[in-house]
């Protein structure tokens, strides 16, 4: 294996135990852990390739049902019958892809399309949540609708929107040490 190889699994593997670390605190925050996934999603595709970052994307709720099982996305998962995954997994997509399709035209088109692409992954989980989750699934969710309107609506755009503190100082970073 060549040294570019080993390095771009490295980062994978690094940006991965990531994911899972914030996946176990999912428990006790999505607040925190919410903005940490979606940074590492952008960079891993920025940083690794596009493929990777949706890769991470699908990867991640699935994930999430392994490692927090009594997180509020997980217990979701569980009453719609997997569901909110696809859902959750095309929402990522959507975000990672634009911020990159935008990182990829230069640092103005880098803040603009990472703004709509959080705009547009909130409006797609939330319109979901409304149009396909709540009116199937409103029997067996029960207490957890309340759980549904908090992780399906604000809270994926202060997720998204926040991880944009992380993901640029981090992508200028990286930018600047491949650049030596």
């Amino acid at each position: 294996m060549n040294k570019s190889k080993t390095k771009k699994l490295t980062t994978a593997g690094i940006l991965l135990a990531i994911i899972v670390v914030f996946q176990l605190i999912k428990n006790v925050s999505a607040f925190i852990s919410g903005p940490a996934i979606n940074t590492v999603l952008v960079i891993a595709a920025i940083e690794l390739g596009i493929w990777w970052g949706i890769g991470f994307s699908v990867i991640t709720p699935i994930l999430s049902m392994l490692f927090a099982p009594a997180s509020p996305m997980t217990m979701i998962a569980i009453n719609t019958n997997g569901v909110s995954v696809p859902i959750i997994i095309l929402g990522n997509v959507i975000f990672v892809l634009l911020t990159y399709l935008g990182y990829k035209k230069g640092k103005t088109n880098f803040v603009m399309c990472f703004f709509i692409g959080a705009i547009l992954k909130w409006l797609f989980m939330w319109g979901c949540a409304d149009f396909i989750i709540k009116p199937l699934f409103e029997e067996s969710l029960g207490n957890l609708m309340v759980a549904v309107n908090k992780v399906f609506s604000l809270l994926q755009l202060y997720s998204g929107l926040l991880s944009g503190i992380l993901i640029f100082p981090i992508s200028y970073a990286l930018k600047k040490n491949k650049e030596r």
